[in-house]
């Protein structure tokens, strides 16, 4: 009986190494990316100087789900409200406003542990010329600290992002 329970519990052990080692099987984020994250800051550095793309006190949400999935949204604390009300009809002063002062987006993603890397697998974004994208970006983790750097095609150079685990 013993030797049955030592051999059940060999193979068991197997197969959860085995079912580890499926490709695919370490899609979801590890624990320590899972979960909803607030926006601190999104800057870039021009000529030495480091610039707040969405303006002081930019608010955000980043959302990572343990099915793979993730939703990003941040935006400019101060942005312009339409005058007419009717989001449909905002000038083009409004409409450059805004337009500049936020980023979305949403799909799949992936963590490459080894490589401290994020690959977003952007469904859609409000840049469209991410749409469809796949996206390394290289991140730490300092207690409730995620920051990682974006690529550089907003047309800025490459950003650093900063988010704070939200409790």
């Amino acid at each position: 009986m013993k030797a049955m329970l030592k051999a059940l519990a060999v193979a068991a052990m197997i197969a959860l190494a085995i079912g580890i080692a499926v490709p695919g099987a370490h899609a979801q984020s590890p624990s320590s990316l899972a979960g909803s994250w607030s926006l601190v800051s999104l800057t870039v550095t021009r000529s030495g100087t480091e610039e707040e793309l969405l303006g002081a006190h930019p608010e955000g949400l980043l959302m990572f789900g343990s099915d793979g999935r993730y939703a990003l949204v941040g935006v400019r604390a101060n942005l312009p409200k339409f005058a007419s009300g009717n989001r449909l009809q905002g000038t083009a002063d409004e409409n450059a406003g805004i337009a500049q002062g936020n980023v979305a987006h949403f799909g799949m993603y992936t963590v490459d542990t080894t490589a401290h890397v994020i690959v977003f697998h952007i469904q859609r974004s409000t840049f469209p010329n991410w749409d469809g994208d796949v996206q390394r970006r290289p991140f730490s983790i300092d207690g409730d600290r995620l920051t990682y750097v974006t690529p550089g095609s907003f047309g800025y150079g490459a950003a650093k992002v900063v988010w704070q685990r939200m409790k």
